[in-house]
Parts: structure tokens; sequence; C-alpha cells
């Protein structure tokens, strides 16, 4: 047998076999701890010719490796998503969105991502060199020094070189213009928050910029009720013990939720409100 005909053989029999272990065990099924291979270049070689079945394969394994790790509750670490992540975008260069989502969840903050903004912009990075002319990936690097690196200088130029691309759209240049004079601002994060929610193109980035869009939304939620609480300690001279007392009194209608329906922590000691440990929400932003 041929090694060419031999190594093809293998590939497509190790795709059939995890396509049925993928079948059996869902979407995020935990991915084993280790990689057998873990040079992208020296897998290229050996995979000559079948470069992009394999990438098909190594990008399954990436989802489903970030997927179930950020659903572990104990021992959460990240450690083989970079390394999913090179090995396929070496295989396949063309595999865009693999740049795209790599680099969002490379950057979002521990537990819910890697924590490691650099390597996505080094991930984006390589994209935009692979395709010069892909304004989507401007988008991306800019968001990146935007949210997670607060950089708002630099997130503004690099909106701005994306908004020169043929085809980029009108409001990377408006977009740019925002994050330079208002940078922090939530009205302007949860602006730039929509637009990665509407130009998604995976089933985690839209949730993932759902869940932000929520955050932002109790943000906004949590100073209402800190005033709401300061104006019935203006009137009455003390801080509320329940929400029940407010809703009895007239400030509320209602005891108040978060955005996925957990009431809020209203508490007394610390005068003040949070989120309650039921919430879906997870850590909020400091913006």
């Amino acid at each position: 047998m041929k090694p060419g005909f031999a190594i093809g053989a293998l590939v497509l029999a190790v795709v059939a076999v995890q396509s049925h272990i993928d079948e059996s065990f869902g979407e995020y099924r935990s991915t084993e701890e280790i990689l057998y291979i873990d040079n992208p270049r020296f897998l290229k070689k050996l995979l000559v010719g079948f470069e992009n079945v394999a990438a098909d394969l190594y990008w399954l394994r990436t989802v489903q490796y970030f997927g179930g790790k950020r659903r572990e509750a104990a021992n959460k670490n990240f450690d083989l998503l970079d390394p999913l992540l090179q090995i396929t975008v070496t295989l396949d260069p063309k595999f865009k969105i693999a740049y795209t989502y790599g680099a969002t969840f490379l950057s979002e903050p521990f537990p819910q991502g890697a924590g490691a903004p650099s390597k996505g912009i080094a991930l984006i990075d390589d994209g935009i060199r692979q395709h010069p002319g892909h304004w989507r990936f401007f988008l991306d690097k800019g968001f990146i020094y935007y949210w997670y690196l607060r950089d708002y200088k630099k997130a503004a130029e690099v909106f701005l070189e994306g908004s020169r691309i043929e085809g980029a759209p009108y409001w990377m240049r408006t977009t740019a213009g925002r994050a330079f004079a208002q940078g922090g601002d939530r009205q302007t994060a949860r602006g730039l928050w929509q637009i990665i929610h509407d130009t998604a193109e995976t089933p985690q980035q839209v949730d993932n910029a759902a869940i932000h869009l929520r955050q932002l939304d109790a943000l906004d939620q949590l100073d209402a009720l800190r005033q709401v609480a300061a104006l019935f300690e203006k009137r009455t001279g003390r801080y509320p013990k329940s929400w029940a007392e407010l809703v009895s009194g007239g400030f509320l209608r209602t005891a108040p939720v978060d955005p996925t329906g957990a009431l809020y922590v209203l508490d007394p000691a610390k005068r003040d409100v949070g989120l309650s440990p039921e919430s879906k929400l997870g850590r909020l932003p400091a913006h």
C-alpha cells in the first residue's frame, strides 16, 4: 500500500469514527486533555492532500473542547484551546471562522474563556495576514482592544483601518469615532456587543454576545435599584431591609429580577444591591 493512500485511509477512518462518537455524546462532549501531535506544521506535512478534512476534524474538537470546558465547575482550564486553534488554521488558513471564534474565546476573561487577549490578537493578526481584505477581522481585533484590554485609542485605530477595506460596512468608521471619543461608555459597549451579536457566525458567538448584552442591562438595573434604595434611606433615615419593604412603601412595583429571572440581592449590611448566586449572568464587567 502506498504511504499517501495509507494516510488518506487513516484520516477518513478517523473522521468516520469521530463522527460516530460525536453523535453518541453530543455537541459538548469533553475532550481528552492531550494532543498527540502538537506541531501544526509537522501535522500539515503528514496529512498533505487531506489538510481540509483534518482541519474540519480539529475544528470540531476545538468547539467541543471549549464548550465542555466552559461548563465545568471545577478544575477548569483552557490549556488546549490555543494549540487546537493553531492546528486548525495551519491545516486550513482559509478557515476564517476559526480566527474569529478563537480570538473571542481566547480573550474572554477566565473562567468564561482563556483570559489571554494577547493570544487572541495574535490569532487575528495571523488571519489578517492570510486575508488582508476581510474587514471582519478588524472588527474582531478592535473589539479585543476595546472590551478586554480597554485600549480605546488602539481600538479606534483598528476600526478605522478596517473601515477602509472595500466592502466594509459604513458603521466601522462611526464605531471608530465612538470608541475614541467615548471609550468605556456603557452605551458604546452595548452598541459594539450588538454588532458582534448581529454579525456572529456561530451559535456560540451569538450566545456569548447575548450574555454580555444582558450583563450590561443588569448593570443599568443595578444602578437604578441603588438609587431607589438611596431614596428610601433619604426619606426614612435608614437603609431598606428587604424588597418587600420597598414594594409596600411604593418605591417598587414588584421585587426586581435580573435579565435571567434571578432575584436581585438587597444587602442591608453592605448597603448595596447585587446579583444572586443563582443568576446565570456570571461575573459582571466593570463597564
